[in-house]
């Protein structure tokens, strides 16, 4: 079993407490799923529970006790945070070294873990190789090595396509029998018939509601919505689609001919010509690892390439010239974080943007009231939840004097609420001129929003018009 009573916690530069005489218990072999809005503590709580607060994140905590398992594996938001060697091989052998397996069992029960999730990589691959679903998918094959008592998932397929997300909560499904399991998830659809309990907090990390999947669904449908959770009627509450058409589409222009975009030797994409204007918002898809990341990165000049790329006709290979019209935000929001509050991370771009302070405070506090920011205003983004961070990361993008934003996943792990938040804003900047092209996995963003769509497969980037990809 694992409990806590009466759990307090607070962050410390946070406006309130995250939770206040929280208690819960989960008995063995139960599975739990945790829902509630973006920044209620869900993942914070996954922490506690797990031995992590505060035995390796040392965070201001009382409680009149505490019950964890020692024998429990995690799988995080941010795959990144929990790998400790550079090489898959080297990263799964480690899980089973300090198990004591003797090295000539390792390579099977390896190979054992990578088929389960379908990570097909050789002896050498590099992690920081691998595309961000193919990092989840590592991530999950740790712990299917470690054989842990108790799973606590994170968001664990926030970053895979729709296949391979249907494919690994069934994976996942098939091995947890015997095991005890607590989900924070916005994604319900693959599991919400197979968890024995739904617990659901509020904005203030309270509990108000324990029961079954069913009873949830059927008495708590209006606050499923209002908290963001992706329940089977969700999408009745998206923001509407517009036609995108920006009447002055000449002010920019982005031009790629004749490229072939690499990673060392090995030639990933072939572009043969693309052309963007102003006011564009832009679709890619295609499976983990097909090169949708390495594309934003070579448009930002960031890697090798051979062919050329314009802006306004004018040749770009220079990453100070790509960041005077260009903003790419990435996956992994704490590589852009530069300040020590949420506030000024807006801010600054702001100031840069506006000639009245006035006016750059009024457009700040703007977009962080837009996007559910307001209340942490004031914390380090470091301290944010993993939503708030996407969020905060997006609004910088928003907040740059930039022509073209590079988005790169940018509504993983974000509940609907915000979800619906950012693509209103999307659809404010397009039709204000800015252009968006965005990697995402969702379809019903892909079928609803954009007006051109971009496709990544077997090393060639092709663009569908109509219901077909030419």
């Amino acid at each position: 079993m694992i409990a806590t009573k009466n759990l307090r916690l607070k962050y410390p530069n946070g406006q309130k407490k995250i939770f206040d005489n929280l208690s819960i218990e989960i008995k063995d072999k139960e599975k739990v799923l945790l829902l509630g809005p973006s920044g209620s503590g869900k993942s914070t709580l996954l922490n506690v529970l797990s031995g992590i607060v505060p035995n390796l994140i040392d965070l201001p905590m009382k409680y009149d006790a505490l019950e964890i398992d020692s024998s429990s594996g995690v799988i995080f938001q941010d795959p990144d945070s929990q790998f400790c060697m550079p090489k898959v091989y080297e990263e799964l052998a480690f899980v089973l070294e300090n198990q004591q397996v003797a090295r000539e069992e390792m390579d099977e029960r390896i190979e054992e873990a990578l088929l389960a999730v379908g990570l097909n990589v050789d002896k050498n691959q590099y992690i920081n190789e691998l595309s961000g679903g193919m990092k989840q998918k590592l991530a999950i094959a740790e712990t299917i090595l470690q054989q842990a008592t108790t799973l606590f998932l994170d968001e664990p397929t926030a970053m895979l396509d729709v296949e391979s997300t249907s494919e690994l909560w069934h994976k996942i499904q098939s091995l947890w029998q015997n095991q005890t399991v607590l989900i924070v998830e916005h994604k319900v659809e693959h599991i919400w018939q197979h968890v024995d309990r739904v617990i659901l907090m509020n904005y203030d990390g309270a509990i108000i509601a324990d029961a079954s999947p069913s009873h949830i669904l059927n008495n708590y449908e209006t606050l499923l919505t209002e908290y963001g959770v992706w329940h089977p009627k969700a999408w009745h509450s998206a923001p509407k689609v517009q036609n995108l058409s920006y009447s002055d589409s000449s002010h920019f222009n982005f031009k790629i001919q004749d490229v072939i975009i690499k990673r060392g030797k090995h030639h990933l994409i072939n572009i043969p010509h693309l052309d963007i204007n102003a006011g564009e918002w832009i679709s890619v898809t295609g499976p983990n690892g097909s090169g949708k990341t390495s594309l934003l990165e070579s448009i930002m000049q960031l890697i090798k390439y051979d062919g050329q790329m314009y802006i306004n006709h004018d040749i770009c290979n220079k990453i100070k010239f790509a960041a005077k019209s260009m903003y790419l935000v990435y996956q992994n929001p704490e590589l852009q974080f530069i300040t020590n509050s949420v506030y000024d991370e807006i801010d600054i771009q702001n100031r840069h943007k506006y000639h009245s302070i006035d006016e750059a405070k009024q457009q700040t506090e703007s977009l962080l009231q837009i996007l559910n920011l307001t209340s942490v205003q004031m914390q380090h983004p470091y301290e944010l939840s993993m939503g708030q961070k996407r969020r905060l990361s997006v609004a910088i993008a928003l907040s740059a004097s930039s022509d073209l934003i590079l988005l790169d996943e940018p509504t993983f792990g974000l509940d609907s609420h915000n979800t619906f938040n950012l693509i209103k804003l999307f659809q404010q900047r397009v039709q204000q001129g800015q252009t968006i092209i965005m990697v995402t996995h969702d379809p019903e963003i892909i079928d609803r929003y954009p007006n051109r769509r971009l496709h990544l497969e077997r090393h060639q980037l092709i663009e569908k018009t109509g219901d077909t990809y030419v």
